[in-house]
């Protein structure tokens, strides 16, 4: 059966595209789902695959040449098949692709795999094809400087790498941020802390605050699938804490935070912090965070962008409250001032839906009453 190759369309916005390297040459056999090119767009290098199996009979557009989309570019066809007319392509005169690197499959594995760009390693064959071989030493030169320690990574450690790794690259994160005044909450603490019989943080009020918001601002209590997303039932608000052993975070939880008073509230979240810091955490503390607060208030950070926890749509991290010149009634005096951010999970919700929530928990904090 002929195949008639042809340029795809690799982006929206994309009409042509660049054949950056030819894994076949014309006689040799192709089998279905082969990467068979090279096309490189403005914004990334993706191997195409054979659409048919067969013989590559006729390749009519060249490395480093730029096609329209649609265009024929080559042919697959068994042997004994007769041909089809295509019409030549007329690619636009332009130098060789900055990414069109020519190099061998075992040689692209490779370099991902130790981390080498391909641009920067120096062929050793004379057609200029890179080679395992020339991706290794590359690799043995890029080791960097001297190492003063290794430092093993514990199973904490290790686990949440791969909780990020998980997280991460599969979420659309982006970001909004408030500036939001503390005077009313800092003028509350003192009568919250006889009231409660123990201290309370402006954290504890943040995560009081945000945790009875969160039911009208659902988007921010939930997950992507590929299926669905996923808005939860209850309110479980995990709260960051640095493990300083291990130089990493454990994010223990509030579980049905929205339904407890502020003083249960501070209570539960001074316990988990101290069992954290005597790694006394147990399973239960740490299961379905449906939300989380980042508290960076004692460290005097000015602001800070978390990253989202895996399983969730949204996270809203605290800064320093500073004083600092406000207006007020006509004047300007000095108050705290702190910055709220709230990263989220672009899959699940807009920047106007984060936006809503961050100024619902600005108002409940400026105009902070026991509630």
């Amino acid at each position: 059966m002929v195949t008639q190759v042809t340029m795809p369309k690799l982006a929206e916005n994309t009409e042509e595209a660049t054949i950056g390297q030819w894994f076949k040459g014309e006689g040799e056999r192709v089998a279905k789902g082969e990467p068979l090119f090279e096309a490189i767009t403005d914004k990334a290098a993706v191997e195409v695959n054979a659409e048919g199996s067969g013989v590559l009979r006729r390749i009519y557009a060249a490395e480093n040449s730029v096609v329209p989309v649609g265009q024929t570019i080559a042919v697959i066809a068994e042997p004994d098949e007769a041909l089809p007319e295509v019409e030549p392509t007329r690619p636009a005169a332009r130098g060789p692709a900055p990414a069109a690197v020519k190099a061998s499959f075992g040689a692209r594995r490779l370099a991902r795999e130790l981390g080498v760009g391909l641009a920067v390693i120096v062929p050793s064959r004379p057609d200029g094809r890179l080679t395992e071989e020339d991706v290794r030493r590359a690799a043995a030169k890029a080791q960097g400087p001297p190492v003063l320690e290794r430092l093993p990574l514990s199973p904490l450690k290790r686990a949440l790498a791969s909780h990020l790794a998980r997280a991460v690259p599969r979420a659309a994160v982006a970001h909004v941020a408030l500036e939001v005044g503390f005077s009313a909450v800092e003028a509350a603490l003192p009568g919250l802390a006889e009231a409660a019989g123990g201290p309370v943080l402006a954290r504890d009020v943040l995560i009081h605050v945000a945790a009875r918001l969160l039911p009208e601002h659902r988007l921010l209590n939930a997950c992507f699938t590929d299926e669905a997303i996923l808005v939860y039932a209850p309110v479980h608000v995990g709260l960051a804490i640095d493990v300083e052993r291990d130089a990493s975070v454990v994010v223990p939880v509030l579980h049905d935070a929205d339904r407890k008073p502020l003083a249960e509230v501070a209570r539960e979240a001074a316990g988990l912090v101290e069992r954290a810091a005597g790694h006394g955490l147990a399973p239960s503390d740490l299961a379905n965070a449906t939300f989380t607060v980042v508290d960076h208030s004692e460290l005097g950070i000015d602001e800070f962008v978390p990253i989202l926890n895996e399983r969730q749509s949204a996270i809203l991290a605290m800064s320093a409250a500073r004083r600092r010149p406000v207006v007020r009634g006509g004047g300007i005096v000095v108050a705290p001032v702190a910055i709220l951010a709230v990263a989220f999970d672009h899959r699940v919700l807009n920047a106007t839906a984060a936006a809503r929530f961050l100024r619902a928990v600005k108002e409940k904090l400026e105009s902070f009453v026991v509630s």
